[in-house]
């Protein structure tokens, strides 16, 4: 089981950073219309690729997963979410990198893991219209620091039994987030139950914007129950979704604050 979730948490990992940036999407580029951005200078504390004609920006540099700190950055170009994919790939693999893809039209993800250096990076895209928005992300630490939980979050609720716990935060003001990211044995209907009551207790409201919630299970990926929970300035977003080749059931949670400000 300890074998389990150290290869599990990793992939957990991959997880909170793939949904984290599809939440934080709009937001990013409501800010961008209304600010000058960041300069990208020295952004990076270890190697990076730098898209050919894109304007990279900063989207986060204060960001913990477990406690291995992490850093956001972002564009947009018309290229095809497989093309960017493919620039992404082929450097990480001449690296020497394990690297995993998962694309589709509607966008998909990167990862790369270094484990002589302890980093993890990673590009997750999304297509809207003629555009993809590319949200490329660093984390530095080892796989025992990503397994490391911090103080969580009282609004984050989690079944009896979770395992394999990842926890990431974000203080930065575009991207003032908690996320929670673990495993249980429970069935996936159990989850969607719990989260319900749990939710409503603690103030919030089940969105029923269907199209959305569609879309968004469309861009996580299949066989995924997607629920949005609201309350004033704030918005939580739930994927729950069977684990492959197992008994467990993965939880993600992503927990915005400021919405609509």
């Amino acid at each position: 089981m300890k074998r389990l979730t150290r290869f599990s948490i990793l992939f957990l990992a991959l997880v909170a950073v793939s949904a984290t940036a599809w939440a934080l999407s709009a937001r990013s580029s409501d800010a961008s219309a209304g600010r000058q951005p960041r300069s990208m200078h020295r952004f990076w504390p270890a190697p990076m690729p730098a898209y050919p004609m894109a304007k990279e920006m900063p989207m986060s540099e204060d960001m913990v997963m477990g406690q291995a700190r992490m850093k956001m950055a972002w564009f947009r170009t018309a290229d095809e979410p497989l093309q960017v994919a493919r620039f992404y790939e082929g450097i990480w693999e001449t690296a020497g990198y394990y690297v995993t893809r998962e694309v589709h039209p509607h966008g998909g993800k990167v990862a790369a893991l270094d484990l002589k250096a302890n980093l993890l990076r990673q590009v997750v895209m999304t297509r809207e219209g003629d555009q993809t928005s590319v949200y490329v992300s660093l984390i530095m630490g080892s796989p025992s620091q990503l397994m490391s939980g911090g103080a969580g979050d009282p609004a984050l609720p989690m079944m009896a039994g979770a395992e394999g716990v990842t926890q990431m935060g974000s203080r930065d003001p575009l991207a003032n987030t908690s996320v929670i990211a673990y495993l249980n044995r429970e069935a996936i209907e159990d989850n969607v139950v719990f989260y319900q009551k749990e939710m409503a207790a603690r103030g919030y409201r089940l969105s029923g914007d269907a199209e959305k919630l569609k879309t968004l299970a469309a861009e996580l990926g299949t066989g995924i129950t997607v629920m949005i929970f609201s309350r004033e300035g704030e918005e939580v977003t739930i994927s729950i979704s069977p684990l492959e080749e197992s008994q467990l059931t993965r939880v993600h949670m992503t927990r915005v604050r400021g919405k609509g400000r």
